[in-house]
């Protein structure tokens, strides 16, 4: 049920609303559509949530999460917008993960595909991406969750609002918050450093008055 099996293609052009009705029918495979739909988005949602903890456990947390989504569906007839619970049910779980042990503040590196000709750029691009990963990781968790799920996803603000059980005007507030925290964040770096750059300058003009 939950090894990725290949579905069928005809069923793979199914809409969600139609592999829904069909599992619930009673067709195994059309789960296996589903699976093969989202698995993959899920877990990279997981994995921003969660990335100092490892790969092994933002792939823990969708197996949990496809495991409740198939006793879920076979318990319950009621219509749904898949992806978006799909997506609340990861929600969730990676908060409950995220509850019971803090992650670490170290990162985990990041392979950055680029060109060798510039390394000096290639540097510099790398250390961008590694700062803009921290403080997506540094904001709050629903902030996070928001930003995280729109931007790999592209959910619509309804679909994001019944994904984090909230409003649209909250969905939308996030997402304000979210964007404004990470140009703060951005904006105090290049302060600090600008302030490093200007007391080195002073530093220096001071050892040359003195020497």
């Amino acid at each position: 049920m939950l090894l990725s099996r290949r579905p069928p293609l005809l069923l793979c052009a199914r809409t969600d609303e139609q592999l829904v009705a069909a599992f619930r029918g009673g067709d195994e495979a059309a789960f296996d559509a589903m699976t093969e739909r989202y698995r993959d988005r899920l877990l990279a949602y997981a994995r921003h949530m969660l990335r100092a903890r490892g790969q092994a456990a933002a792939e823990d947390v969708v197996q949990d999460v496809l495991l409740r989504a198939y006793r879920a569906l076979r318990a319950d007839s009621r219509p749904m917008a898949l992806r978006a619970w799909l997506y609340r049910i990861a929600h969730n779980r990676c908060l409950d993960e995220l509850r019971g042990e803090r992650p670490s503040a170290e990162l985990l590196d990041e392979e950055v595909p680029g060109s060798q000709a510039d390394p000096a750029a290639e540097f510099g691009r790398r250390e961008r991406l590694r700062e803009l990963v921290g403080d997506i990781r540094s904001l709050p968790d629903q902030q996070r969750s928001a930003l995280v799920i729109r931007e790999l996803d592209g959910l619509s603000y309804a679909e994001l609002a019944e994904a984090l059980d909230t409003t649209v005007p909250a969905v939308k507030s996030l997402l304000v918050r979210a964007r404004m925290n990470l140009a703060t964040a951005a904006e105090e770096r290049e302060a600090a450093a600008a302030a490093q750059v200007g007391a080195s300058a002073r530093s220096t003009s001071v050892a040359i008055a003195s020497a």
